[in-house]
């Protein structure tokens, strides 16, 4: 190859790639499974932010006055729809995500999202607002000012200045003024207590379930906690039967069992970012035999030997090292995997656009052995 080739390939942008290596590597059992029950849950409740500068729901939204003026009556003051007049109020409905093992007093962060005509919640102050779950029990309750929205989203070419700062509108940013926080402003009223120390048996869930990691699992807890602990019940749930010595003491066992190791099991996979150009694999992905004609470019994936004809026939090169620069037809050893074919195809400079779409046809050819995502 000479200097200018070279020079013309390194200058190439290069395929972002990232691929697993064939070496397993061992995880925590944490951080594959939890225990059942051991789960968030999602809160809600309907609400009005009050003091908007002018930015709230019209006087035609009836939305946000009924529930103030119902408030207003609890406290003593009786007052007409009519006399609540100007843009200050908007409905919202906040939404708050419990964490597991939560404790009264915690503080959650809560998103509110305006409901009615409202142009922007900057500035506003959420009323007291019980957060309930879908069984329509209160499990907390938030109130506080609306943060996360600067100053000049409302309108596309709005401008204002505080001081010496000028704030303008950042279509990247994708800042909704609709839309703002309240940074730990609800207050866990209710815990979800799962009473894990009286259990005699627990079960670990799988984040991502598969029939061998479920079965590893239960190996490596058996082995430590002695044979009969734990049996794999499907792929993607794990029994663990609590020993004599830790009863009463689940946390302890818990601490003991998500700190050991295994190593864990996925199908092939491969992920095509057509935006950025990005090709993320997993192991195990292999390509059956194929031949490919892609503009003037042809690929072929064979199980059996390439003879010296068939090299010269199309001005090739039998393909896992390098190369050749001349000819269009590119040939490769029988029963690669995937990287191989990148590496390869990376070397004769073909564009990233274009090695998506070799690939996307390999997959519906049905020789990609392995599940392709394409985002």
């Amino acid at each position: 190859m000479n200097k200018g080739r070279l020079y013309r390939l390194l200058c190439i942008p290069i395929l972002g790639l990232l691929a697993l290596t064939d070496i397993a590597q061992a995880v925590r059992i944490k951080d594959l499974a939890g225990v059942r029950g051991m789960r968030e849950n999602q809160l809600i409740g309907f609400s009005i932010v009050i003091g908007l500068n002018g930015t709230g729901d019209t006087e035609e939204s009836l939305m946000p006055r009924k529930p103030l003026r119902n408030a207003l009556e609890r406290m003593g003051i009786s007052i007409n729809l009519s006399e609540i007049k100007g843009r200050s109020l908007a409905a919202v409905m906040v939404t708050a995500t419990l964490p597991a093992f939560a404790k009264q007093g915690q503080k959650l962060d809560v998103t509110v999202s305006a409901l009615g005509d409202s142009t922007s919640l900057r500035g506003g102050i959420l009323v007291m607002t019980p957060l309930r779950a879908p069984d329509r029990e209160v499990f907390a309750v938030a109130q506080g000012p609306i943060v996360d929205i600067p100053m000049g989203v409302e309108l596309p070419d709005a401008r204002s200045t505080i001081g010496s700062v000028e704030f303008k509108f950042d279509p990247k940013r994708n800042i909704v003024p609709t839309v703002g926080k309240v940074v730990g402003g609800a207050l866990v009223e209710r815990e979800i207590n799962l009473e894990l120390n009286s259990r005699t048996r627990i079960f670990l869930n799988l984040k991502e379930p598969d029939f061998t990691t479920a079965f590893r699992l239960a190996k490596v807890i058996n082995r430590n906690l002695g044979d009969g602990s734990a049996r794999a019940s499907d792929a993607g749930m794990v029994e663990v039967s609590v020993p004599s010595s830790y009863l009463g003491q689940t946390v302890e066992l818990m601490s003991r069992i998500e700190n050991m190791e295994i190593e864990p099991d996925a199908i092939a996979k491969v992920v095509l970012d057509e935006r950025t150009g990005t090709i993320v694999m997993g192991t195990h992905v292999r390509i059956l035999p194929i031949a490919i004609s892609y503009g003037n470019l042809n690929i072929r994936i064979g199980e059996k030997p390439i003879s010296e004809a068939e090299r010269k026939a199309a001005r090739g090169k039998e393909m896992v090292g390098e190369p050749e620069e001349e000819g269009n037809v590119i040939l490769f050893k029988g029963g690669v995997d995937i990287k191989e074919v990148v590496d390869g195809l990376n070397k004769i400079g073909i564009s990233n656009s274009d090695l998506i779409e070799v690939l996307k046809t390999i997959k519906s050819a049905g020789a990609l052995q392995a599940e392709l995502i394409i985002k």
